[in-house]
């Protein structure tokens, strides 16, 4: 049994199992060999034929965390108790999104998908408290009482993708069902892997989600945002979904989804109220409370 030991390195207990006449011999060290050395192959599969398409998703990514950063050196425009809360949920949502990446890469594609609906999840959460008029959801958030689920229903209303793709993503990847019960053994990628395009799109759909909700929480942080731009509306301050021609175009090729075009991007009525929005004396608006 020394020998065997000595054979199998990393090992630290041997099990013996038996079944009948059979004997076997089981190896304590199988979940470090998952995340060490059996997601390797998959991982430079993955890099071989789809790191090229993470190009865009990372650009964006990118950016959303830019403005995550202008936020934390900004908390003089921003009150203090909603700072707090973007500021960590956004983050959240970025790393969360990241794992999601990884989890794709190491050949776990449904586990990819259900991190991706968490993301969607925390970015109505950010969406449904920014828009709130009496500030109850940033309150009842603090104070532990919130339900992110309910945000959904607030968030579709500013970006109505969200309540669709949430729905998707929690009825398919989330909530058990058949193909849950399918072995899906951790492989080497090949080219033209149906499902990983798929998941591809979701991540492209999920990373616009996650800017246009840094947009939202933290709209004062630039002079002109992509999506969501200063207005006074019925003499109340807000932002509103306008995105140039351009963008609109820029965002609909980005997407790449046959059933989501340019003009179904927007809120029911193209306008996001938010109560933490005044006028400054310089007439630029900020963030209060």
């Amino acid at each position: 049994m020394s020998d065997i030991k000595r054979m199998l390195s990393g090992t630290k207990e041997l099990h013996v199992l038996r079944t009948g006449d059979t004997q076997y011999v089981v190896t304590d060290n199988l979940l470090r060999n998952l995340v060490s050395r059996d997601i390797l192959p998959v991982t430079k599969t993955f890099d071989e034929h789809f790191a090229a398409k993470l190009t865009q998703i990372d650009a964006l990514f990118s950016e959303t965390a830019f403005l995550f950063l202008l936020a934390q050196k900004a908390d003089e425009r921003i009150d203090g108790k909603y700072s707090t809360v973007f500021i960590g949920l956004l983050q959240n949502a970025l790393n969360t999104f990241g794992s999601s990446v990884i989890l794709l890469r190491s050949g776990l594609p449904g586990q990819s998908m259900v991190l991706l609906r968490q993301v969607v999840e925390i970015c109505s959460t950010i969406i449904h408290i920014a828009g709130d008029p009496k500030a109850k959801a940033i309150d009842d958030f603090i104070a532990g009482n919130y339900n992110s689920t309910t945000s959904i229903g607030q968030a579709k209303k500013a970006v109505p993708i969200i309540g669709l793709f949430w729905g998707f993503l929690s009825n398919s990847f989330v909530h058990i069902n058949h193909a849950h019960s399918m072995i899906q053994p951790i492989r080497p990628y090949k080219q033209d892997n149906a499902e990983v395009e798929a998941i591809i799109k979701c991540l492209r759909m999920t990373v616009w989600i996650c800017y246009l909700t840094a947009e939202i929480a933290f709209p004062m942080l630039r002079e002109h945002n992509r999506y969501w731009q200063r207005r006074v509306i019925d003499g109340r301050h807000a932002v509103e979904y306008a995105p140039s021609p351009e963008e609109r175009e820029w965002a609909a090729a980005f997407l790449n989804l046959e059933e989501v075009g340019p003009d179904d991007l927007e809120g029911f009525d193209g306008q996001f109220r938010s109560n933490r929005l005044v006028e400054a004396a310089d007439g630029s608006g900020r963030q209060a409370g």
